[in-house]
């Protein structure tokens, strides 16, 4: 006996497979409902797959601009550094 793939297991790609597979079979049966809840789920995911992309995305540039921040800094003398509230007082 076969294991089944659970949810965790499936990628992306598999899914949107799997639900294209269960879409064109409801058309064919004529069942209407099921294909536009298989069309629903495919965009669901799809937009998951988007977010969690646009996610990594973000942390991967906060980190190197934290990177680059802290290596600039380390290079020169803190003491002219100040906030936006000094930088008014000064002028």
């Amino acid at each position: 006996m076969s294991k089944k793939k659970t949810a965790e297991t499936y990628s992306f790609a598999e899914s949107l497979a799997m639900l294209s597979k269960l879409q064109k079979m409801a058309i064919d049966e004529g069942n209407i409902n099921l294909a536009l809840k298989a069309e629903e789920l495919k965009c669901k995911i799809a937009s998951l797959q988007a977010q969690k992309e646009n996610n990594s995305e973000t942390e991967d540039l906060t980190s190197i601009l934290v990177d680059f921040i802290n290596e600039e800094q380390n290079g020169k003398d803190t003491g002219d550094i100040f906030s936006a509230s000094e930088e008014q007082k000064k002028v």
